[in-house]
């Protein structure tokens, strides 16, 4: 193997769980375990190594426990309630690690999930592509891609809870640590930005006294509903909406795709850098 191939970036897989490695250090997980409603991605970590996501709200923790720091969800298909995970909830059950793929300075995975009712009844069959790719510092791009396809003729009904969203770390937040969150239009934090349209919405707080990081989110704007409203709130939470304004129906066989990229980087957003990778992710 030549020196420049070797895989710097891979994917190790552990229990219930799959470990993104830079060098032998976690830059994130993917967790799987399946006494959780739901895969999801933690931890997620800036390029100091230091967090940048949080599972469950600050301030309420049983409230919001089914915020799980970057995770994919859907309030309600065909009646059932996908979002939260109390008694009665549907269940994203994971099946298979299909792929997984090592790289100089990228790595992927691909995941079969199933979207289950509470009473056993499958309806979405779920690929999904976890993948990072370098950037100089440290910084890195973070892919979440889902393509469902229906068991049955599902609904995904409208709301403002779906589908990917991300809690950051809670020093990150405009209440509990200053932090800020601006959109693509300049705007800045949730009385602004919240339920208004943009390419793309950045949360940027310290992870440390006298450090910024970031994330800017990217859904791609082949996505439905683009550019999409935002769910955003001053205490941590970001979330584009393909399903404010109306919801989905797909015929038993028929499929659906979201990709979404989410930025970590150090310091406050760069408007002009983030329109450059928005630039580059639409032509991808």
């Amino acid at each position: 193997m030549a020196a420049d191939a070797f895989p710097h970036v891979q994917v190790v897989p552990c229990p219930d769980a799959v470990s993104f490695q830079l060098d032998g250090r976690e830059l994130l997980a993917y967790q799987f375990g399946l006494e959780r409603q739901r895969p999801y991605v933690f931890p997620v970590r800036g390029p100091s190594g230091k967090l940048v996501t949080r599972i469950g709200h600050p301030h309420d923790p049983v409230g919001h426990r089914h915020h799980y720091s970057l995770w994919c969800a859907h309030y309600r298909l065909n009646g059932h309630d996908f979002w939260a995970d109390t008694p009665g909830c549907g269940k994203q059950v994971h099946q298979f690690v299909l792929e997984l793929e090592d790289g100089a300075d990228r790595a992927h995975l691909v995941a079969q999930v199933h979207w289950v009712t509470a009473a056993g009844e499958l309806l979405l069959d779920e690929k999904r592509r976890v993948g990072v790719r370098l950037l100089e510092g440290g910084e890195y791009l973070l892919d979440c891609d889902s393509e469902v396809k229906a068991a049955t003729d599902v609904e995904l009904e409208k709301t403002n809870f779906a589908w990917l969203a991300v809690r950051v770390a809670k020093t990150m937040g405009v209440h509990d640590g200053g932090g800020t969150i601006t959109n693509s239009d300049g705007a800045v934090n949730e009385k602004a930005i919240f339920w208004n349209r943009a390419w793309w919405c950045d949360y940027s707080g310290r992870v440390a006294p006298d450090e910024v990081t970031g994330i800017t989110f990217f859904p791609h704007p082949r996505n439905r509903n683009h550019p999409p409203q935002w769910h955003v709130r001053e205490d941590g939470w970001m979330a584009p909406c393909p399903f404010f304004e109306k919801g989905a129906r797909l015929g038993n066989g028929e499929t659906l795709t979201l990709r979404h990229r989410l930025h970590v980087h150090s310091g406050p957003v760069n408007a002009a850098r983030a329109n450059g990778l928005l630039e580059e992710y639409a032509a991808q």
